[in-house]
């Protein structure tokens, strides 16, 4: 047979030869053309080993011996087993029906099989749980020693490939029948094994991505409501999850995150009769937040000023000190960087749609655009060297980008390399902060700080109808409407307006509540929602028709919030901050047609614990400004979450009477609550003007004593709320505490002070020692003597009558090996234990200095406070982690000199899960 192209009729040779006229048996030739198709439609080239995975064949070296017909076209390297094409052209000729004809592989056919195939390989996995038989919840996963062995055991390399690219192939395959019931047993039993197979093997970072993708399948296909809505879950799970420190130990999918998934979520539904030995927390211990904050990126030691989302939502431009940055916003991964000089501290940037070009305001404020295509171009956008550039974006066909200046000028230009092109807009009497096109690219609107907004013809530059007015201060960032009908505008007036573009009149009232300048603000893609974000460092969230608060505040930020942007599917919420910080937070549940159920408080950052009088409850303070009280046998939440502080609760104390709870907070702010009924006494105490660090009560429940931020020491009257005593610190104050028999008061800064209650005059000379901030300060039961924690990373006791030292925990250098953040005595003085950013608690003697139990693992963030029970049987301590464990510490005895290991609390066992399968 004639072919007019030679390398086709030298493939069809090839195949005919291999296929046609070879001695394979009938078995074979299928498994051969299953091989084939295979490695044809492979997502990355696999070894002869995943392959044979896949395909359920014995070994490896029956797929390199099936495959010997086809060695003309294929490589298989006998040092990696690697199946591979020989030629590019080869994929091409076996995609096309019309030139390789018979042999054609229908590439969404194979696709749809290789993805039936991969979840096969899932469902037929053993164990069903803890895969690789770690042996404790205690250690991550770097700390296991014999984990690649085990992994290599455990997880083959077919395994490992479906894991990754079930959903790849299901994307890019056909609808058939039976596929979305294999989907929804997937979510529905084998989600969990799933994540240890990705955690384990290093490719969590991915996991989110491939949940998505499967996520986005579902709705497309128009699946079942059970399965839509399982998926929607398991992708807020796995995000959660591959974003936070507890996926650094694999059993924590367990420990942390199922037991504290809301009850009413599908995925709790699914696992948690599946499971046993875990925690059972009530349900009202979930209803502390919604599942807000998915991920923190650390992008900068300094400030991030702004960020730029590339069209479909995979690339996130992030300017910071050294350079320009672009991620991958699934993993939250740095893919490109642009350093050199012109880069270097650029304030703002803008992504093309198409996300091959940024345009930045570099150094002077000149106007750049980097082609990220090719070779990395570096070019100026304004003809002459223009600056002063304040402001900058994209048209949405990506052909022209706007800059606003500082001297009220704002050129639209044209994107291509060799257009010199350029419109000129003029009217401002000041700097423009801000422009953005509209959704049709026909205008172009600017926000100036001469406190008015324009519309402009995006073509002709000029002006249309006439300047919007009725902010009181410059509005800093704009915002069309999906419809292009509207525009929200964020100001330093601590409003969001919302604007007809029609008539120019604000057709909501002003969106507030944020308690100082608002820095950017964005319409979500669907229209819905508007955000905002300010310098108070908190992001709001409001109903776009209303003009209604959304839901409450988005907190985690450390400083101002520079600006925010959605995703373009609206199911996400980007941050970025002072703090050199990205932040991604989940959007998708107040979409949704009903509110689903708040988060687990696993993973919000808990500050501060602390028992009550009795041992049977303790009262945690958190990240999002709630008071919770815990049956520290059940785990169980029995009062709260109590309201009342609108930023984090750094610290809260039990009243030696058992009648109140004490908490201060970032805002400022210390309140007294009803110990039994969770009333708040006398509303916000109020006369500290930061952050107030550390609250105690005295030991006659009469008074309370806070440190703050502000360098001061207040004491307040508990039945009053009234403020009725101030001490001036050396320092931010971080550490109080009352002497026993309540005459006295410690507080730590750079130095540790006791002064007279009652006079607040010095009992003895300042103390010093440690070479960095005191965290933690505190008498012992006897009140001779006293115990400090550092940020020396240290743990010291001291005389409290002279302020000598007399012993230093551990050793002279350090007693941890991070910061020291909490330390207290034991009931009967004999014991110290300590909490550390390194993640451990230890416990030592409280005269020599020796270490008696610990270092204590199990959490997987900093350790921020620690506290014996009143009978000295247990520790309770907490973490950034989210994570409030509690440890049996009654095996140790005084005259104990070694290291032991703790008893697991009813809390902690570290049988961490049993499997019951279906």
């Amino acid at each position: 047979m004639q072919h007019e192209n030679p390398i086709d009729a030298l493939y069809l040779t090839i195949l005919e030869t291999a296929f046609e006229r070879s001695a394979m048996s009938e078995d074979n030739i299928k498994v051969v053309k299953d091989i084939l198709e295979m490695v044809i439609c492979a997502i990355e080239p696999m070894t002869t080993e995943a392959i044979a995975g896949l395909l359920g064949l014995r070994r490896g070296k029956q797929v390199y011996a099936l495959l010997r017909p086809l060695r003309s076209v294929l490589n298989i390297p006998k040092a990696t087993g690697v199946v591979t094409t020989l030629h590019a052209s080869f994929p091409d000729f076996m995609l096309s029906s019309k030139r390789s004809q018979r042999f054609y592989c229908g590439r969404p056919v194979r696709h749809t099989t290789m993805a039936l195939a991969c979840l096969a390989i899932v469902d037929q996995a053993k164990p069903k749980i803890n895969i690789c038989s770690l042996p404790s919840s205690y250690k991550l996963d770097k700390e296991i020693g014999d984990l690649e062995q085990r992994v290599s055991r455990s997880i083959t390399p077919g395994l490992t490939y479906a894991c990754r690219y079930w959903s790849t192939h299901l994307a890019q395959g056909e609808l058939r029948d039976g596929l979305i019931n294999h989907v929804y047993q997937f979510f529905e039993s084998k989600l969990l094994l799933w994540m240890e197979i990705m955690s384990l093997t290093g490719h969590m970072r991915y996991g989110t991505r491939i949940i998505m993708d499967a996520d986005k399948w579902c709705s497309q296909r128009q699946a079942p409501e059970a399965v839509t809505k399982l998926a929607h879950d398991a992708t807020q799970f796995v995000s959660i999850y591959a974003n936070h420190p507890v996926s650094q130990s694999t059993p924590h999918i367990y420990v942390s995150m199922l037991p504290f998934w809301p009850l009413s979520r599908p995925i709790s539904a699914a696992y948690r009769p599946r499971t046993t030995g875990l925690v059972q927390p009530t349900e009202t211990a979930f209803d502390r937040r919604r599942l807000a904050l998915i991920a923190t990126w650390k992008v900068s030691a300094q400030k991030v000023r702004s960020i730029s989302l590339s069209a479909n939502g995979t690339r996130l431009v992030v300017p910071t000190e050294s350079g320009i940055d672009v991620y991958d916003t699934t993993t939250g991964e740095s893919v490109l960087t642009l350093t050199e000089e012109r880069a270097q501290n650029v304030s703002y940037v803008a992504i093309s749609p198409d996300g091959t070009q940024v345009a930045f305001a570099g150094i002077g404020g000149i106007p750049y655009l980097w082609d990220m295509v090719n070779q990395g171009k570096v070019t100026p956008l304004l003809p002459n060297d223009i600056s002063g550039a304040w402001s900058i974006s994209f048209s949405p066909d990506g052909l022209h980008v706007a800059c606003g200046l500082k001297n009220g000028d704002a050129y639209i230009c044209e994107s291509r390399q060799d257009s010199g092109s350029t419109v000129l807009l003029k009217g401002h009497t000041e700097g423009i902060s801000s422009v953005t096109f509209s959704p049709n690219g026909k205008h172009l609107a600017s926000g100036s700080t001469d406190n008015t907004i324009r519309v402009w013809d995006a073509q002709t530059g000029k002006p249309v109808g006439d300047p919007f007015e009725g902010h009181s201060v410059w509005a800093r960032s704009l915002s069309y409407s999906p419809d292009g009908s509207r525009l929200a505008s964020a100001s330093s007036d601590r409003t969001v307006q919302v604007w007809d573009l029609q008539t120019g009149k604000i057709v909501l009232r002003p969106l507030t509540g944020h308690s100082d300048y608002i820095l950017s603000a964005t319409f979500s893609p669907n229209g819905t929602l508007i955000a905002s974000g300010s310098q108070d460092r908190t992001i709001r969230v409001y109903d776009a028709q209303t003009g209604q608060t959304a839901f409450a505040p988005l907190e985690g930020h450390t400083d101002l919030v520079e600006w925010v942007i959605f995703s373009p599917d609206s199911t996400r919420l980007y941050s970025c901050s002072n703090d050199g910080t990205v932040r991604v937070w989940n959007m998708q549940d107040f979409h949704s047609s009903k509110p689903l159920s708040p988060g687990p408080v696993a993973l919000m950052a808990i500050h501060s614990i602390r028992y009550a009088p009795s041992g049977l409850r303790a009262v945690s303070g958190s990240d999002d400004g709630s008071v919770d009280v815990w049956d520290v046998r059940t785990g169980g939440l029995v009062l709260g979450p109590m309201h009342g502080h609108d930023k984090s609760v750094r610290s809260v104390d039990y009243s030696p009477s058992d009648q109140y709870i004490a908490s201060s907070s970032d805002d400022s702010t210390l309140r007294i609550w009803n110990a039994n009924t969770g009333a708040d006494m006398h509303g916000p105490m109020k006369a500290h003007t930061s952050t107030v660090n550390c609250v105690r009560f005295s030991p006659d429940s009469s008074v309370v004593v806070s440190g703050s931020w502000d360098g001061t020491v207040r004491m307040w009257d508990v039945a009053t709320g009234q403020h009725v005593m101030q001490l001036l610190g050396d320092g931010i104050i971080l550490s109080v505490g009352f002497s026993p028999d309540g005459h006295k008061v410690v507080y730590g800064s750079r130095k540790m002070h006791v002064v007279d209650r009652h006079t607040g005059n010095a009992v003895i000379e300042p103390i010093t020692g440690h070479s960095g901030y005191i965290y933690s300060a505190e008498f012992s039961p006897d009140g001779k003597r006293l115990v400090s924690g550092s940020h020396d990373k240290t743990v010291r006791i001291w005389d409290a009558q002279t302020g000598n030292q007399l012993v230093v925990c551990g050793d002279n250098d350090a007693s941890h090996s991070d910061f020291v953040f909490s330390v207290g005595f034991s009931p009967n003085g004999l014991f110290v234990a300590s909490g550390s950013g390194d993640r451990t608690v230890c416990m030592w003697d409280a005269r020599t200095g020796n270490l008696i139990l610990g270092p204590l693992t199990g959490h997987t963030n900093s350790v921020t406070c620690v506290q014996f029970s009143p009978d000295g049987t247990h520790l309770a301590s907490c973490s950034y982690d989210g994570a409030i464990r509690f440890w049996d510490v009654s095996s140790c005895e005084v005259t104990f000199r070694g290291n032991v290991e703790p008893r697991a609390s009813t809390q902690e066992r570290d049988t961490w899960a049993q499997f019951k399968p279906q």
